[in-house]
């Protein structure tokens, strides 16, 4: 009979760990594909209307507003950034002006950044369970610091777009570089596809999606999936806690918190996962179970969210983005580019390098202070990700 205190059972349980946490992990990523997928359909009619209000006035203002709903809706930047890319491309080339397609795709570029941080607050949600109210309310500034380092640079930097056009400008020089200097349009082809869309999209989403909407129609399968796949990543958050619960118990904390032990180890582990796995908001959430469990603190967790928002410009649906969008996508894709190097010097190398965790650590006192702290953070979300960008659509029509 084997002794099930020895070695060999210590390897299985090292075996079934790693599994569980592969596995959840496969199911996140398989999740925020289907959200997006599931929103594609919903949406599809509204979306429709958008390009109508690319030559109004208040075309910058709505592109950001669209920018964050659309991202909080997908959970992911990159899929928003690339869409923005190849559908400016497409009426660039159908007519319409390069000047306005920098003033609306701009901004959606700028609003992208700020709605993939919605992610993070699903997570914690998911977790919350078999945590204390202490627990949950000490976790809250981690959740929210990529909240306050977006907002603090789309704050600064819309502004400065519209009073300056700097950022749109600076597109503009730029498309003038790539295409009369380097003449970039010959080197452009189709992209091959990424390894989310071989293991996750093709095999699973795809065809769930094809079978709602043949069994339901558009709009209530949409909505079918958005559900299923919600309680998917409340599930696969679940697998993905439990399994740093036992990396715990089995003396992988210091593997872990090896990962984050000096800055810029932490901020190439942040940058290396979104980049492999083409996703911010799955690389942003990832680190949320790891101060739920107090494996790092924030200040430690800080710059692997800034290498996760500075990978999501290079990932591969942004290179996609760039070669699908020939000279239009490269043009965004470098406003994007820009945006974050500005914000990585601005909020990790500048003197000002830990307003952001400041200004979170203050808001997670104050909702913490409220015995109802997950209610005051669902309608933090709510405010923030769905009734202001509403708004400005509204009013902009």
């Amino acid at each position: 009979m084997r002794d099930s205190s020895g070695p060999l059972a210590f390897i299985d349980k090292r075996v079934q760990l790693v599994l569980m946490l592969i596995i959840g992990i496969f199911l996140f990523i398989c999740s925020l594909e289907g959200v997006k997928s599931g929103f594609k359909l919903i949406f599809a009619e509204w979306q429709a209307g958008i390009l109508g209000m690319i030559d109004a006035n208040t075309a910058p203002m709505t592109g950001l507003a669209i920018g964050i709903l659309g991202t909080a809706l997908v959970q992911s930047s990159s899929a928003v950034v690339a869409a923005t890319m190849v559908s400016m491309a497409s009426m660039v080339s159908g007519g319409l002006s390069m000047e306005s397609a920098m003033r609306f795709g701009v901004p959606m570029v700028l609003g992208a950044n700020i709605g993939t941080t919605i992610t993070n607050t699903i997570v914690i949600f998911g977790i919350k369970r078999g945590m204390t109210m202490r627990e949950f309310g000490d976790t809250i500034p981690g959740v929210i610091v990529d909240d306050v380092y977006e907002a603090l640079t789309i704050g600064i930097f819309f502004a400065v777009e519209m009073t300056t056009g700097f950022l749109s400008n600076i597109t503009l020089r730029l498309g003038d570089f790539f295409s009369e200097v380097l003449n970039l349009e010959n080197l452009f082809a189709a992209f091959d596809k990424t390894i989310i869309d071989i293991i996750v999209n093709a095999p699973i989403v795809k065809p769930l999606t094809n079978f709602m909407v043949n069994l339901l129609g558009p709009r209530i399968g949409g909505i079918l999936l958005f559900v299923i796949w919600f309680a998917v990543i409340v599930f696969s958050m679940g697998l993905i806690t439990k399994g740093l619960e036992n990396l715990i118990e089995l003396e992988w904390e210091d593997k872990v918190k090896a990962a984050f032990s000096n800055p810029f180890r932490s901020f190439f582990t942040g940058f290396s996962i979104t980049w492999l796995v083409g996703s911010s908001s799955i690389g942003t959430s990832l680190v949320v179970p790891f101060l739920a469990t107090k494996v790092v603190d924030l200040r430690k967790a800080y710059p692997y969210l800034c290498g996760c928002n500075m990978a999501t410009t290079v990932d591969l649906s942004q290179i996609y983005g760039y070669i699908a969008g020939g000279i239009v996508g490269l043009m965004l894709g470098s406003a994007h580019v820009l945006l974050n190097i500005m914000a990585l010097t601005l909020w990790l190398v500048s003197p000002l390098r830990f307003v952001p965790v400041m200004i979170a650590e203050k808001i997670g006192e104050r909702i913490q202070e409220n015995q109802n702290a997950g209610v005051l953070l669902a309608l933090w979300v709510i405010f923030i990700f769905f009734v202001v960008p509403l708004a400005i659509i509204f009013l902009s029509r």
